[in-house]
C-alpha cells in the first residue's frame, strides 16, 4: 500500500496524469465540436477551413526551419545555458519567418493571383505561432514543467472554440473567417507573449554556435515533418481520386477515433522521454531495459481495451451511414500502435542526434505508402488504405530499430517487442471474429482490465513509475 500511495506521490505520475488529462481534454474538444462546426458552417468553407489547416501543418515546417526539433538534445548537451539556447533558435527562427514569408508572399502575387493573400497571411502567421507554441511545449517536457505544459496544450482550444462558435454564430457570410480569425487572434496573443517570455529569459538571441548546432539537427526534420504531412493525408485524397468522398469521410471519422490511442501515448511519452534521456546520460540501460518492458505493457493494455471497444463508440459519434467503417478500425489502431514501438527507437536516434536517419525513414515511409495506394486502393477503397498504412508503418519500424540497434546494442533487444507485437495482434483478430458481437468484446474488455488492475497493483507493478 505504501508503495503504490508513494506512485501517486510521485512527479512522473503527476506528469503523467495532468498530460493525459490535458491531452483527452484537448482532443475531446475538437472532436466533439465537429457536428457544431458542420451545422454552422456551409460545406464549401468547412472546406477551406481544413484546408487551411493543412497548410499551416505544413508551413510551420518551413517558416520555423523544424528548430523545435533540436531542443531534446539541447537539453543534454547546453543544459546550463538551455533558457539562452531557445531564445537564440527562437530569433534564428524569427529571421526566416520574416524571409520566407516575403518570398511566399511575392510567388503567390506574381503566379495565384486568384487566391486570396489575405488568407496567405494570416496562414504565415498562424504557422509561426503555432510553431513557437510547440518549440515551449517541448521545453516544458524537457524540463518537467508539466503543469505548464498542459495549460498550454488545453487552453488555446479552448479559448478558440469559444470564440469560434460566438462569431459563426453572428455571422452569415465569409463563415471560414469566422473559424480562421479565433486560431489567429490566440495563438498570436501566446504566440508573442512566448516569445517575447524567451528572449528576456535567455538574454541572448544571436549564437553562432547554437544556430549551426540547431540547423545541423533540424534541417533534415523538414522533410520528416512534411513526409509525416504526406502520410496523413495521402490515404484520403487518394481514397476521393478512385473511389469517393463519402469513403474519405467514414475513412477520416475512423481514422480520428484511432487518434484515442495516440493521446495516451504522447501522454506517457512526455514522461518517459526525459525520464529516458537522464537514464541514458547516466548510463543506467539495464533499468531502461526494464523499464521499457512496463512502458510497452501499458500501451498494449490501452491497444487492446480501444480495439475490443471502438466499434461501438463509432455507433455513439456517428449517423448510421458511417458504421461501415467499423472495419476499418482494427488496422488504423494497429497502425497507431506500430507508431509508438517505433518510437522508442526514434527517441534513441533523437539522443544521438541521428536526425538524418529519422527523416531518411519516415520518407521511405511516405513513399511506400504512396506506392501501395496507388496499387490497392481503386480495388478494394478505404480497407486497403488502413492495411498499407500499417505496412509502410510496420516497414518503418523495422528501419528504425536497426538503425537504433546499430547506435547503441546495449538497448532494446527484439525480444521486448515480440510478445506485445503477438498480443496485439491477437486482439486484432479477436475484434474481427466477435465485430458483431458486442456484448463478448466488452465483457473482455471490462474483464481483461480489471483483472489487469488488480494483478498489477497486488504485485506492485506500477511501482516502476517511481524514480
Amino acid at each position: 500500500m505504501n508503495s503504490i500511495i508513494s506512485i501517486f506521490k510521485n512527479e512522473n505520475t503527476k506528469a503523467g496524469g495532468f498530460y493525459l488529462i490535458g491531452n483527452l481534454f484537448d482532443k475531446a474538444i475538437l472532436f466533439l465540436t465537429i457536428p457544431i462546426f458542420t451545422r454552422l458552417m456551409s460545406t464549401s468553407d468547412y472546406g477551406i477551413v481544413n484546408t487551411y489547416m493543412s497548410w499551416v501543418s505544413i508551413l510551420s515546417l518551413v517558416v520555423g526551419l523544424s528548430l523545435g526539433h533540436s531542443i531534446r538534445t539541447a537539453f543534454i548537451d547546453f543544459k546550463e545555458n538551455f533558457e539562452a539556447y531557445i531564445s537564440s533558435i527562437l530569433f534564428l527562427s524569427f529571421l526566416n519567418f520574416l524571409v520566407s514569408s516575403v518570398l511566399i508572399l511575392i510567388i503567390m502575387y506574381s503566379f495565384f493571383k486568384e487566391v486570396n493573400l489575405i488568407l496567405v497571411i494570416f496562414c504565415l502567421v498562424q504557422s509561426y505561432m503555432t510553431f513557437i507554441i510547440n518549440c515551449i511545449s517541448i521545453k516544458y517536457m524537457m524540463t518537467m514543467e508539466y503543469i505548464k505544459k498542459t495549460i498550454l496544450l488545453a487552453l488555446p482550444n479552448v479559448l478558440i472554440t469559444v470564440l469560434s462558435i460566438a462569431l459563426l454564430v453572428n455571422i452569415e457570410n465569409n463563415q471560414a473567417l469566422g473559424r480562421i480569425i479565433p486560431y489567429i487572434m490566440v495563438t498570436s496573443v501566446v504566440g508573442i507573449y512566448l516569445l517575447v517570455s524567451s528572449f528576456v529569459k535567455g538574454k541572448k538571441i544571436i549564437s553562432k554556435i547554437y544556430w549551426k548546432y540547431s540547423i545541423s539537427l533540424s534541417i533534415p526534420l523538414i522533410f520528416h515533418g512534411l513526409s509525416m504531412n504526406i502520410l496523413s493525408v495521402a490515404d484520403r485524397i487518394m481514397i476521393t481520386a478512385f473511389r469517393s468522398a463519402a469513403e474519405t469521410g467514414i475513412f477520416s471519422l475512423v481514422y480520428s477515433l484511432s487518434m484515442i490511442a495516440l493521446v495516451v501515448t504522447s501522454s506517457m511519452e512526455s514522461v518517459w522521454i526525459p525520464w529516458f534521456t537522464k537514464k541514458l546520460q547516466q548510463g543506467e540501460k539495464n533499468i531502461i531495459n526494464k523499464r521499457v518492458n512496463l512502458y510497452i505493457e501499458l500501451v498494449v493494455v490501452v491497444i487492446i481495451g480501444l480495439l475490443l471497444i471502438s466499434p461501438e463508440i463509432l455507433v455513439f459519434m456517428a449517423p448510421e451511414e458511417y458504421w461501415g467503417g467499423r472495419n476499418l478500425i482494427p488496422p488504423v489502431v494497429l497502425a497507431s500502435f506500430i507508431i509508438f514501438l517505433y518510437s522508442i527507437s526514434v527517441d534513441l536516434e533523437y539522443y544521438y542526434k541521428s536526425t538524418k536517419v529519422i527523416a531518411t525513414n519516415t520518407v521511405i515511409a511516405a513513399m511506400i505508402n504512396i506506392g501501395l495506394n496507388f496499387i490497392f486502393i481503386p480495388h478494394y477503397g478505404a480497407i486497403a488504405a488502413a492495411f498499407t498504412t500499417v505496412i509502410a508503418y510496420a516497414v518503418s519500424f523495422g528501419i528504425h530499430y536497426r538503425a537504433a540497434r546499430k547506435l547503441d546494442n546495449e538497448l532494446f533487444p527484439i525480444k521486448i517487442y515480440l510478445k506485445p507485437v503477438i498480443t496485439v495482434l491477437f486482439a486484432t483478430v479477436l475484434t474481427y471474429s466477435l465485430m458483431d458481437y458486442a456484448s463478448a468484446r466488452w465483457g473482455i474488455a471490462i474483464v481483461g482490465f480489471g483483472l489487469y488492475t488488480f494483478i498489477s497493483l497486488k504485485n506492485d507493478r506500477f511501482s516502476f513509475v517511481i524514480n
